[in-house]
């Protein structure tokens, strides 16, 4: 009996192991170099979008009055991302409003040449996923058109940029 027991816990490791991968894939922007456009104050700069962290209206966004604002992710290596979760103002407690409307991403191996990969146009979403086609890419840019849904609000919040 014990021996069949065995068997059966080996056998479902491949399935245990491929169902953990696929709910949680590698955040490989987390803890990532990044640069932003300019802050609503201090202590919301761009690196708060790469920290893994929800847990502060005020110490764990990155916040930009700038129009468009924008913010740039280093990955330090050239990786293979399949899709992209944005966590908009919602995401970290803050009304849905505050929700990040109009914005794009796109994706660079050197920094310098850009593919846009993600156009969004009418976002209400606290937290948003976008798929893509597989590509490989060193740098990731949040470009923000519309910060809010209402365009009298000019600050961008973007609790976290995960690129996966």
């Amino acid at each position: 009996i014990t021996f069949v027991a065995m068997l059966l816990c080996v056998a479902s490791l491949p399935v245990a192991a491929a169902t953990a991968a696929a709910a949680a894939p590698v955040n490989f922007a987390l803890h990532r170099s990044t640069t932003g456009s300019p802050t609503c104050k201090p202590g919301e700069e761009a690196e708060k979008a790469v920290n893994g962290l929800l847990a502060s209206k005020t110490h764990d966004k990155f916040c930009s009055l700038a129009r468009p604002a924008w913010l740039r992710v280093d990955l330090q290596s050239e990786r293979k991302l399949r899709g992209f979760t944005v966590k908009h103002a919602q995401a970290g407690d803050e009304p849905a409003s505050m929700n990040t409307r109009a914005f794009a991403l796109s994706v660079s191996r050197d920094g310098v040449n850009w593919r846009q990969v993600v156009n969004v146009d009418d976002n209400i979403e606290g937290v948003s996923v976008h798929r893509i086609a597989p590509v490989r890419a060193r740098y990731v840019r949040l470009a923000v058109r519309q910060p809010p849904q209402d365009p009298a609000d000019p600050a961008t919040r973007s609790y976290e940029l995960e690129g996966w």
